[in-house]
């Protein structure tokens, strides 16, 4: 009760209110990675707040606020508000506050209680609490334990190096001497001890700093002598006499008569251990906000509960002698902040022996008698510390060592792995396990779907610039396949990737410490430093360089390619490794497996040489196959898992190169690329058969881009030469890769792919097929049923390479008529045109098993004139005939061609493929003009008769123009127009040739003439839409020849000069045909043909002139009443057209054209003067 009294006297606090009040941890179940509140509740809301309930996933805020004295207050720190401190518990290594027991007055401390330094606990409840023994720790352990943090925070350090931080501008006796490492945003700090790692000679792990120190450091210090760490015997009984009070102070249990076991050692210590400076440990881990810094900090303050609603306590002995001075109570406050612990108990003693206690509110320390500070200048000192340490300390992976000497007033900031690797072979022991951080840091990362792809990235390349491969194989191998799969995502494989940056990733973040910034300090001197006074300023320091991330590439050929590159070094990396365990295993002897009862065991011998011979680079790495002597048959060693992931993701970016490749038409770089991609993928499929199985789908993208590169060297047709040369064009990464491969594989199933059969179309396109069957083969042995739109394109290609096939048969089959034969088809051809047939019936089963109308079409477009090709070779040998007659079986494939058209009609009717419809329909057209031609040129008279034949032509005639569309703007209008003039003035012969030569009646006489003037006005027409001259000119003199055939049947005066004006009329128009004649001889695309017909129709021209004009004359002089000068006229044209003009034969036939066109104006100037007045005589 006493020692209760002084407790009250000493707080100030009166009897009737409650004296401790509770604070409670709690603890998520999640040992690893939770978070709990470490709250306690301000005495200005003890009203309604004393019974709240905390919950794990709560976090409430504390703001202190300081109710200072004018007397404390700087003038730079005057109306600055309140200082925020927010604190969160992660896993307290106390799983709980102990209850405090207050001891009576004059307990002697020196003492030790019965429950100190007990290594095993008795027996107890199971609800009894656990207490454990604080563990060693460092900022690497704490980053390890947290690493979803780690990256998040600013700092990762202990308490007690950052109060040494803030404490240092206030004693010019504090002398720092840390280490600060660089990962991602945060800044781990560690507490470094000269003496210990460098003014021990026989230490050697630091030889290079210790000289760097003893000639750069040193002589710059004000003292040139370095404070060891208290271990005088004094001090170590004060840590004695610490440890007793604390265990003494935790209350035993209740309604026991025994001492609480409040302890569990998890490690063995001795009492040496407990006090030797080597120890440091930490009861739990917070995350401590402090303004707008955050930390993740180890803390060992004992902290106890003191009962139901009441908050928890820091617990404190201080001797009576000592007064409590500035440092000591901004140890006390900075604690009690950290923690979140509202008040302090202090126990005073006087050698040893209790004499009272006091109560202090934690706002209230700044304020102590002797102890003043102004927290605002503590939160200037720890933002400037920050910005100094993040503006100069910017390098991914790098150790800093920040130094301030005995009574200097400047700190100052080394870059360690810089000046290491100033110095050859040398590097910091912090290298490795800083490398190993940055491992698991990323890894972290893309376990927990971290976006920020870029910091992943740099993270994993520092990693490989502090780890040596050949000692952290394992590790390095991993980051090389890490980093490859962050550049290239299995999802690569896919259609639809574009260029498009990571708008997730952090390449638009402004960050200060993602590059090695050329704007620090560090990079032009040995190091950088800020004055202790600059420190104290608020904003004193602010030299924040903000530089922007390099964005992350995004061109898809370089991702590949940095893929590619990591994965060869990876697999390198491996093989070294692998074949060094293997030389290590078989250096060993082997070791007895059996023992015998009666038989000694005898010792196990390891040879003098303990570690395998070195093994020469210049022999071959051993084959993986050889693992049996490594591991048993049934293990998966990591060399295998890793090494077909990295084959996997090699055989991805390959396989992503090699259609970026094929896209810009490079042939050979395509195939030389998948040909490695695929090596890859079969080796994969050696080591890990499973994961082979479920990749499929790579496979046939990589077998389906094999068939279309192959495909792309028949349509450009590339030369072999040219192919084989880009093929042989390897990289070092890729022929690294290839190196490796090679210890898998015996032999490469797939190497048919590659051998390119270039200039022979037939066998490439048996290798194109063979590739989309291969691939269709391997995704359905894969069993991934939702890729229908990849098994869709495969099957589409594959029956496009049938119909290239079918196509390619069919044009050699056509080829061979060209050839004299006496039998037509040949068995060659024959066999052409059956394999061309299957392959393009293979084609349209599969286009119709996909609902593809528009392909199935134009195959069964194909097939109708692989049909016409089989009734050409027939006409073949009808031509051979003496009288040559269309025949049956020319007549049953023309009509197979024909419905082979119709049911690619019916597969786009009523669609959307208008090009594909035109020309369905203009194959049709040819198939009926071709049979009326055959019909009408070689009349089967001996099985129809000639009417017969004439109403089949008409029929195919009319067909082919129903399908001929003349009015449609397309390519092929001139084609079309020039079929249907010709398919009209066909039919104008024809019925020219039934007038003439059949015995008609009257009634059809005049509707054959009707129909055949009709025919020959729309051919003359298109003939002369389309200038087609020599075509336009026969036209009119079968004209004309009709006229004179019907003038010889007439017998009135009157009835002839009608007749005869109306070839006057058609002789008129042929002189304007003449005219373009005789300028097309000047064309060498069109004189050779108007020269071939030109002489046939001159003659033509001139017979039927000079038979009008003779007839004209005898007309005239029949007629006694017609002019003189009339007559005279026509005799002298007659005369003319008589002339013959002697010439070359080329100027002969434009001399005879000019003289036509000459006799034909002067014959326009009588039919315009004369002859109508002449025609008027009866």
């Amino acid at each position: 009760m006493d020692a209760a009294k002084a407790l009250q006297r000493g707080s100030g606090v009166s009897h009737n209110e409650n004296l401790i009040r509770d604070t409670t941890v709690t603890s998520s179940s999640n040992c690893n990675k939770s978070f709990s509140s470490l709250t306690y509740i301000s005495p200005s809301h003890m009203k309604t707040e004393q019974s709240s309930s905390i919950t794990p996933s709560d976090l409430m805020q504390s703001v202190v606020r300081l109710e200072r004295s004018n007397t404390t207050d700087s003038p730079d720190s005057q109306g600055r508000g309140e200082i925020k401190s927010v604190v969160r518990v992660k896993d307290p290594t106390l799983d709980f506050s102990p209850l405090m027991a207050i001891l009576r007055p004059h307990t002697d401390l020196n003492k030790p209680p019965p429950n100190w330094l007990r290594r095993r606990p008795p027996p107890r409840p199971q609800s009894a609490r656990q207490f454990f023994w604080p563990k060693r720790v460092s900022s690497f352990m704490m980053a390890n334990d947290t690493l979803d943090l780690t990256g998040e925070v600013d700092v990762i350090s202990q308490a007690k190096n950052i109060k040494k931080l803030l404490k240092m501008p206030f004693s010019s006796k504090s002398q720092i001497s840390m280490m600060v490492h660089k990962v991602d945003n945060s800044l781990l700090i560690d507490d470094f001890d000269i003496h210990k790692n460098l003014l021990r000679k026989q230490n050697d792990d630091w030889k290079w700093l210790r000289e760097f120190y003893l000639e750069s450091v040193k002589k710059d210090m004000q003292m040139k002598c370095v404070p060891k760490k208290k271990k005088s015997r004094n001090h170590l009984q004060n840590k004695n006499m610490l440890s007793k009070f604390l265990y003494r102070s935790v209350q035993e249990a209740l309604n026991s008569g025994e001492s609480l076991p409040v302890t569990r050692l998890n490690r063995n210590v001795s009492e040496q251990d407990e006090f030797s400076e080597d120890s440091f440990g930490q009861q739990r881990e917070v995350t401590w906000t402090f303004e707008n810094i955050q930390m993740l900090i180890g803390t060992d303050l004992p902290i106890f509960n003191r009962g139901a609603n009441y908050p928890c306590v820091s617990l404190r002995l201080r001797d009576m002698n000592t007064p409590i001075n500035v440092l000591t109570g901004l140890d006390y406050w900075l604690d009690n902040l950290m923690c979140n612990v509202p008040e302090v108990a202090m126990c005073f003693h006087v050698d040893g022996i209790v004499q009272k206690y006091e109560l202090i509110q934690t706002e209230d320390i700044p304020n102590l008698k002797d102890s003043e500070f102004d927290p605002h200048m503590v939160t200037d000192i720890a933002c400037n510390i920050l910005s100094f340490l993040k503006s100069n300390a910017t390098k991914e992976g790098h150790t800093y060592w920040l130094y301030k000497g005995v009574d200097d007033d400047v700190v100052k900031l080394y870059d360690l792995t810089s000046l290491a690797d100033s110095h050859e072979d040398q590097s910091t022991p912090f290298t490795v396990p800083l490398g190993r951080l940055l491992y698991r840091v990323a890894c972290n990362m893309i376990k927990n779907g971290n976006k920020s792809k870029k910091k992943i990235q740099l993270l994993l390349e520092n990693c490989l610039l502090l780890l040596d491969e050949e000692k952290h194989s394992q590790m390095c191998t991993s980051a090389h396949y890490l980093l490859s799969d962050v550049v290239v995502p299995d999802g690569f494989i896919e259609d639809g990737w574009t260029d498009s940056a990571d708008k997730d990733s952090d390449e638009e973040e402004t960050d200060t410490h993602s590059k090695e910034s050329d704007n620090s300090d560090l990079e032009e001197e040995q190091f950088t430093s800020v004055t202790v006074k600059t420190l104290c300023k608020q904003n004193g320091y602010r030299k924040q360089f903000q530089t922007k991330n390099k964005p992350m590439v995004t061109d898809v050929t370089q991702r590949c390619m940095d893929a590619v590159k990591h994965t060869a070094q990876g697999l390198l990396c491996l093989d070294k490794d692998f074949t060094k365990q293997v030389w290590k295993e078989k250096s060993k002897v082997e070791e007895q497996l059996t023992c015998n009862k009666s038989t000694a065991i005898p010792l196990y011998y390891e040879p003098l040489q303990k570690s395998a011979p070195p093994h020469n680079d210049t022999e071959p790495l051993l084959h993986d196959k050889d693992q049996s002597v490594v591991e048993a048959e049934t293990s998966v060693t990591w060399h295998r898992t890793l090494k077909a992931l990295l084959l996997k993701k090699a055989a991805v970016a390959l396989y992503t190169l090699a259609r970026g490749v094929a896209a810009e038409s490079q042939a050979g770089n395509s195939l030389r690329l998948l040909k490695i991609s695929l090596q890859c993928f079969d080796a994969m499929k050696i080591l890990l058969p499973k994961k082979a199985t479920e990749h499929g789908e790579l496979l046939c993208g990589m077998l389906g881009l094999a068939g279309d590169v192959l495909l792309l060297c028949i349509h450009r047709n590339l030369s072999r030469e040219s192919v084989m040369e880009e093929m042989s064009n390897y990289t070092d990464d890729e022929i690294s890769l290839s190196e490796s491969v090679s210890r898998e594989l015996e032999s490469f199933e797939y190497e048919w792919v590659f051998e390119p059969k270039i200039g022979d179309i037939d066998g490439c396109l048996n290798q194109c097929c063979q590739c989309y069957q291969e691939g269709l083969r391997a995704l359905k042995s894969s069993g991934d049923n939702c890729k229908g739109g990849l098994v869709t394109s495969l099957k589409k290609r594959f029956a496009n390479i049938k119909n290239e096939l079918g196509v390619w048969y069919m044009n050699q089959a056509q080829s061979c008529l060209q050839t004299e034969e006496s039998l037509y088809p040949t068995p060659k051809m024959e066999t052409l045109c059956q394999t061309s047939l299957s392959a393009l019936e293979e084609g349209v089963s599969v286009f119709e098993s996909l609902s593809d109308k528009a392909n199935a079409a134009l195959l069964y477009t194909n097939k109708g004139r692989l049909m016409r090709v089989y009734a050409q070779a027939h006409t073949q040998n009808t031509m051979l005939q003496n009288q040559p007659q269309f025949s049956e079986v020319e007549r049953t494939y023309y009509n197979q061609a024909l419905d082979c058209y119709n049911k690619a009609l019916e597969q786009i009717h009523g669609g959307h493929y208008s090009d594909i419809w035109e020309s369905v329909c203009w194959e049709m057209s040819t198939c009926y003009f071709n049979m009326a031609i055959l019909l009408q040129d070689y009349a089967p008279l001996k099985k129809y008769t000639q009417d017969e034949v004439q109403r089949e032509v008409v029929e195919f005639m009319s067909k082919s123009l129903k399908y001929c569309s003349v009015d449609t703007k397309s390519a092929k209008q001139p084609m079309c127009q020039y079929r249907a003039a010709t398919i009209h003035h066909r039919l104008a012969s024809l019925y020219h040739n039934s007038l003439r030569n059949q015995q008609n009646s009257e009634q059809k006489k005049k509707y054959l003439r009707q129909l055949m003037e009709t025919h020959y006005r729309k051919a003359e027409g298109l003939f002369s839409l389309l200038e087609c001259h020599t075509e336009l000119l026969r036209v009119l003199l079968e004209q004309v020849a009709y006229l004179e055939y019907l003038f010889n049947g007439l017998t009135g005066t009157k009835s002839h000069l009608k007749t005869l004006m109306s070839a006057v009329k058609c002789l008129l128009d042929c002189r304007r045909v003449l005219d373009h004649m005789i300028k097309q001889l000047d064309d060498p695309d069109l004189s050779e043909k108007v020269q071939s017909e030109g002489p046939s129709l001159t003659d033509i021209l001139e017979s039927r002139l000079q038979f009008i004009l003779l007839q004209l004359i005898k007309c005239f002089k029949a007629n006694k009443q017609s002019k003189q000068n009339v007559e005279g006229k026509m005799k002298s044209l007659y005369r003319q057209s008589l002339e013959k003009r002697d010439a070359t034969k080329g100027a002969q036939m434009k001399s005879r054209w000019i003289h036509l066109v000459q006799l034909l104006e002067e014959l326009q100037c009588l039919q315009q003067d004369i002859l109508p007045k002449e025609s008027e005589f009866t």
